[in-house]
């Protein structure tokens, strides 16, 4: 069959349609049939230009077959109609590495381009999807700006990825489907930079970023949106209300198997400091919320899934103990240095840690407070709290300034000079690879 199909080659290569017609023997795909050559070419060029066999028969097809299939296309259409039949199959096989190459040769092409950058972003790689972008110069080509802006998306980058989505609505997109496509994931974009906006506590930013949208919230659903947003983000302190005697018995005991120190009452509303560990009688606040509430707060759910759990460097030594969730990190627990040192104490998430404290190798405080998290790429980062130096001194207290790198990766630009993450910092593993 090799042989053969050289013979095919070499057949497509030279446009020899004697030679073609004795290959096409030779690899029996005409079988005993008898026809002439320009009607051989006819048949095979309607096989070949035919796009639903190239792309769902073409697969189930022997290399060889799958070699002389590509030589004809090249032959009738040329190079890039054949690569880029093998760019598009590649991709329904989700074969982005092998995309990418493919798009390489032809570099020119924007189909290509598109296909290159789309699987980019497919393997967390958006900055050099970007990148990709920025060298086309296709400043006309919509769906450019779509994959950029889904890229700065990936990076979180959502004030950047609206500029991108508003600069497709001034081309013309004569495909209304994927018109209407874009403008759904448009919304979802404003949606998210709202709600980013609300929890930095930018109100007025987040309203006219709501009025972009297609269907705008009145200032009444926005305002009660506001809240219902804030009321789902976490928080150092909660007012919690208890639903009756055998409830608080049953949150005491959580409390105190955690290491809280409880003020008992003879009431049923208490206030916890989830960082500073403790639980009193309250009188009120300005929002209360249920008990069971507070166990989603601080990630102790799903509640038949949560177990107490230990985590072991390769040393032996213990790296994690609390709660964990499919066997990682979740919810109240404490991460140490491989010496045994304490470097977190606090509730855990999917990325690490998300309200508590951080110390240094030499046991000093370095950080208490709540870490923002990151829904993209990188760590969680301090979001809100007191940061400490290496001797014990208040370096800063308030909230923090977090800025997005290239792609994505969260730097502190105040407190200016605190770095995100120790040098030295353990590895343990959770939901998103380890614990930074």
């Amino acid at each position: 069959m090799f042989k053969r199909s050289k013979l095919v080659k070499s057949a497509i290569r030279h446009k020899n349609m004697k030679q073609m017609t004795f290959s096409l023997n030779c690899t029996g795909l005409l079988k005993s049939v008898v026809v002439f050559p320009d009607e051989i070419a006819n048949i095979y060029k309607a096989l070949v230009t035919n796009i639903i066999l190239t792309k769902y028969i073409y697969q189930f097809l022997p290399p060889p077959l799958q070699a002389f299939w590509m030589n004809c296309r090249k032959y009738f259409f040329g190079d890039n109609m054949a690569i880029m039949d093998l760019i598009e199959n590649a991709f329904s096989k989700k074969d982005f590495e092998r995309v990418i190459l493919l798009c390489d040769e032809i570099p020119e092409n924007q189909k290509a381009i598109s296909y290159k950058a789309t699987s980019l972003r497919f393997l967390d790689r958006p900055q050099e999807a970007l990148d990709v972008l920025d060298k086309s110069n296709c400043l006309d080509n919509p769906y450019h700006h779509y994959i950029r802006a889904e890229a700065l998306m990936d990076m979180e980058q959502y004030d950047k990825a609206i500029e991108g989505f508003e600069k497709i609505f001034k081309i013309e997109v004569s495909d209304e489907t994927s018109l209407a496509f874009m403008k759904m994931n448009y919304d979802t974009c404003l949606s998210l930079r709202q709600d980013e906006l609300i929890e930095r506590e930018k109100y007025a930013e987040a309203w006219k970023v709501n009025l972009k949208s297609q269907s705008p919230l009145s200032i009444e659903e926005f305002t009660r949106h506001v809240r219902q947003y804030s009321s789902r983000l976490k928080s150092r302190h909660y007012h919690v209300r208890i639903s009756s005697s055998d409830a608080k018995v049953n949150l005491f005991e959580f409390l105190a198997e955690n290491g809280f120190e409880i003020s008992a009452g003879e009431g049923l509303q208490y206030l916890i400091d989830v960082i500073g560990k403790t639980c009193r009688p309250d009188e009120g606040g300005e929002i209360i919320i249920s008990e069971s509430k507070f166990y989603d707060k601080v990630n102790y759910y799903p509640r038949d899934k949560i177990e107490p759990k230990k985590i072991f460097y390769e040393s032996g030594k213990l790296a994690y103990e609390g709660y964990a969730l499919y066997g990682d990190p979740y919810g109240f627990g404490k991460a140490y240095f491989e010496d045994g040192t304490l470097y977190r104490e606090g509730i855990f998430d999917i990325k690490g840690i998300a309200q508590g404290k951080e110390y240094y190798p030499s046991g000093q405080l370095r950080f208490e407070g709540e870490w923002s998290l990151t829904r993209g790429y990188g760590p969680n980062a301090p979001f809100k709290g007191n940061a400490y130096d290496e001797d014990g001194n208040l370096i800063y207290s308030g909230q923090f300034e977090i800025k997005r790198g290239g792609v994505g990766w969260p730097m502190i630009q105040k407190p200016k000079g605190f770095p995100l993450e120790q040098e030295n910092k353990p590895k343990i593993k959770c939901f998103n690879g380890v614990i930074q």
